[in-house]
């Protein structure tokens, strides 16, 4: 019966490939929906979950959040190196990492921090820069692969599109590949980005030239937080955020503090309304399926009244022709969404390096159980037409028999 239905649906090659395509695109675009969301969400709030707060420049939340973690923003600006110094000293703080970003090299930005930032980080040659070195970087993947950097190079940072600066960085390490924003970035000593750009400032002063970059030395872009449970967290936000830091000289900062776990769950919650359009109108797709479906089977019920009325003829059960076009049903509907499962893994593997500038690994290899319950409910809808189609054949054929 599976050979004959096989040359059966062979013969009817274009109903079979509309109904297969149909599928496809519903169950298809419902699953990778279902598994970029639940991947991004997983990856953006782990990443999240390990600082308790983020100090910085009053402004955007979100921008404070996304720049200090995934580098995907600009900096707000910059605040003084002291509420760094304030917050080591503070009792309910365990670690306190400042982040400054100003430069760039050959287009990959460059971030000015201590070695606590990349804890974790493997590397896949040489080694962290140190504390106390001086001048020293260490380089994602991707910029060692793109720029064909080694251990002991050396790259010339510049600020924003200007001029390169004149102080060489050299290359001590390079980080193993992550799939994340970190394989696109260089990472340095914050006192290294200060010292380049006061040698930058007094060359300027030297020529009398202006210069509008901004004074760099001995301020940050943000401090990230580590506490010692989430409540002193909560309390240490509502301390800083909101506060006003004033400096020898007598300039004024304004800073905001953020839980970085609860502003990335806000960014999540309107990525999530999106993925419900987008469920809503696979289910939209889905009643169209069901409809093309139907039409497809009566159209072939029709065409085939000669062919079932010739395997009656010839001693065939109801029972046997109903199950012939189940199982034809069957067969496209487990081809389609085995063709829906690896369209969305093909498409997983082109999204991952849009995906990996929010910090972002998409794993190819990652399955979970709702997929499977959207394929397997696309499967039953796909053979439900027939389903009832074939049920109503065998009432009919029992009335008559009566």
């Amino acid at each position: 019966m599976l050979k004959f239905a096989l040359k059966n649906l062979a013969v009817k090659k274009v109903q079979s490939i509309l109904i297969v395509l149909s599928i496809l695109i519903s169950a298809g675009v419902a699953v990778l929906a279902y598994n970029v969301s639940t991947q991004v969400e997983k990856g953006i709030t782990g990443t999240a979950g390990y600082y308790s707060a983020i100090v910085g420049p009053s402004g955007s939340q979100t921008q404070l959040a996304m720049n200090t973690m995934y580098f995907t923003d600009a900096p707000l600006g910059t605040i003084p190196y002291r509420v760094v110094n304030d917050l080591e000293m503070d009792s309910r703080v365990t670690q306190a990492i400042p982040f400054a970003m100003a430069d760039s090299y050959n287009g990959y930005s460059i971030v000015g921090t201590t070695p606590a930032y990349l804890s974790g980080k493997n590397v896949k040659s040489g080694d962290l820069f140190q504390a106390s070195g001086h001048y020293e970087v260490v380089v994602g993947s991707t910029v060692a692969d793109v720029c064909n950097l080694k251990i002991g190079d050396e790259i010339y940072t510049s600020h924003s599109a200007g001029e390169a600066h004149k102080t060489p960085f050299v290359v001590v390490g390079i980080l193993e590949k992550t799939g994340t924003v970190y394989d696109k970035t260089v990472f340095t000593q914050l006192k290294s980005i200060w010292d380049v750009h006061e040698e930058e400032e007094h060359d300027h002063e030297e020529h009398e030239e202006e210069h509008d970059h901004e004074e760099m030395d001995g301020m940050v872009c943000a401090v990230l937080v580590r506490t010692q449970n989430p409540s002193y967290a909560m309390t240490l936000v509502n301390d800083y955020n909101g506060k006003i830091v004033t400096t020898e000289e007598g300039k004024s900062y304004s800073l905001q503090a953020i839980e970085p776990m609860a502003t990335v769950r806000e960014v999540l919650n309107d990525a999530n309304q999106t993925k419900y359009i987008v469920f809503v109108l696979c289910g939209v797709i889905l009643v169209m399926n069901f409809a093309i479906i139907g039409i497809i089977t009566l159209l072939n019920t029709y065409h085939a009244k000669k062919e079932i009325a010739l395997m009656r003829l010839i001693g065939i059960s109801t029972g046997k022709i109903n199950l012939l076009y189940l199982l034809q049903n069957l067969l496209l509907g487990l081809v389609a969404v085995g063709a829906a499962f690896a369209f969305s893994r093909i498409c997983l593997a082109f999204m991952g390096d849009f995906v990996s500038n929010m910090g972002v690994v998409l794993h190819v290899g990652g399955v979970y159980w709702p997929e499977i319950f959207i394929l397997l409910g696309v499967l039953a809808v796909s053979v439900l037409p027939t389903t009832i189609w074939t049920a109503l054949m065998a009432r009919r054929d029992s009335a008559g028999n009566d």
